[in-house]
């Protein structure tokens, strides 16, 4: 991913979740950061696949009346990034 796309996300670990992690990226020969978002973004893409694009953006909306027409059509972007072409 071109870095001027990235976006930087931020999370706390205890000590020992940590060293967990990182053990596990090290074992996948990886860095923390690509092992943290491989793992990530397959969690997002499946629940996408086994709950449904429509579903998510239709719950989304329903729970979240206050989100305004902008913030929706990012998250739609977002899910439909990981929904298989259609």
């Amino acid at each position: 991913m071109p870095r001027e796309n990235a976006s930087p996300v931020s999370f706390r670990l205890s000590a020992e979740d940590r060293r967990l992690v990182e053990a596990v990226a090290a074992y996948r020969d990886q860095s923390l950061s690509d092992f943290v978002r491989s793992v990530v973004m397959e969690a997002a893409a499946t629940m996408v696949r086994t709950t449904g694009r429509d579903e998510i953006l239709r719950s989304l909306r329903e729970s979240n009346r206050r989100l305004n027409r902008e913030k929706l059509d990012l998250y739609e972007r977002g899910v439909d990034h990981a929904t298989p072409s259609r």
